[in-house]
């Protein structure tokens, strides 16, 4: 438009109030280092400070560019952009996307070269950034909570967005990366435990033990459409049940997130508690849980337990429908012909990362 300024170009559908504000926000965003170009295509200018800390500079690179510059296979990359959830460019030599989020991926390549199959770092990039993506959702909501305030100016929201973003982002991956480690410690445990299970056929120090967990259905979903800090209270009312059902000897040993775990030498005990937990979460109004158990020889550590029940038991809560108990073969067994309980029979199902297919059953209350 002939005569129009830069001012008047990064200003225009503008007026009143939000023209002034836009405005400071412009000046201010000049004096950070940002230019008009990069305003100019921002989708939320006052954001750019705030982005600039978690990676983002402003430039757009191809994924030709990356190839060339790392070495990595562009089958490979385009693999991993859709792991990360990135958007596919079908043409490798059109720099549109922007530096930060095409090279996210990249480090993940020194696991192919360590010797890792290239499908399982596929699986490894999505699993992490649909993990990452719940977190980071949870995070957003409550920073906003933090910076927002009615009446906020563009200029005042963006200098809070930035000064946050400084503060809090140099934290977020020391406490990523222990929470990662924490989780790798487990892991390894459970498949070290698993390893001298196979290898020796017993465990030393193992005992024949009934292990149980049960879960919410549709947490993860049930995340997208509440509060943190009510998804946090639910999480939290399924644990306090879970310790006021038990009784000797059945054992509550932990949290996992949307799920409790339980032990006892008892399965008829084990399975009493598990149906009281559910009528309980119903009563307080809980989405429904879904519960697996298993019998078998486990190990004991640091509070913890580990063995093939605790796997299988973890595995059959997976295929559980929601409100269901279901239990392995050898739980319907020892637990023989309880009154006021009705089975029905599942068959057998291969569960993920079992060996075997498992002969499962459920089980619920009579009505009275």
């Amino acid at each position: 438009m002939a005569g129009e300024t830069d001012d008047d170009e990064l200003l225009r559908g503008f007026t009143g109030q939000a023209r002034r504000e836009r405005a400071e926000l412009i000046q201010w965003l000049r004096a950070q280092g940002f230019d008009d170009e990069q305003i100019r295509g921002a989708l939320v200018p006052m954001l750019l400070p705030a982005n600039r800390v978690v990676g983002e500079d402003g430039t757009y690179i191809s994924a030709q560019q990356i190839c060339e510059s790392t070495g990595i296979d562009l089958d490979l990359l385009r693999r991993l952009h859709q792991a990360a959830g990135l958007p596919r460019v079908d043409d490798p030599g059109t720099p549109v996307q922007s530096r930060a989020d095409a090279e996210s991926v990249l480090r993940s390549k020194a696991l192919i070269d360590f010797g890792f199959n290239a499908d399982e770092v596929v699986a490894i990039v999505r699993v992490l950034v649909e993990g990452l993506g719940h977190a980071a959702e949870t995070m957003r909501k409550a920073a906003l909570r933090v910076v927002l305030r009615p009446g906020a100016s563009e200029l005042q929201l963006a200098t809070a967005m930035k000064d946050l973003s400084d503060d809090v982002v140099p934290l977020l991956g020391p406490m990523i990366e222990d929470l990662l480690h924490l989780e790798l410690r487990r892991s390894f445990e459970t498949e070290a435990v698993n390893f001298a299970e196979r290898s020796a056929g017993s465990l030393p120090g193992a005992r024949e033990v009934t292990v149980a967990f049960a879960d919410l259905v549709g947490f993860t979903e049930l995340g997208e459409m509440v509060a943190p800090e009510q998804l946090e209270r639910i999480a939290n009312r399924l644990a306090e049940l879970a310790r006021d059902v038990v009784v000797t000897p059945v054992r509550y040993i932990k949290a996992i997130g949307d799920a409790v775990m339980f032990v006892s030498s008892d399965p008829a005990q084990l399975l009493n508690v598990v149906l009281d937990l559910m009528s309980a979460a119903a009563q307080h109004e809980l989405p429904r849980l879904r519960v697996g158990i298993a019998s078998g020889w486990a190990v004991s550590h640091a509070g913890d337990w580990y063995g093939s029940p605790v796997n299988i038991a973890s595995r059959i809560t997976d295929a559980a429908r929601p409100g269901d108990v279901v239990v392995a073969e050898s739980v319907r067994e020892d637990i023989g012909a309880a009154e006021g309980l009705e089975w029905s029979t599942l068959g057998d199902r291969s569960l993920r990362g079992v060996s075997q297919p498992v002969n499962l059953f459920a089980v619920h209350r009579r009505p009275q």
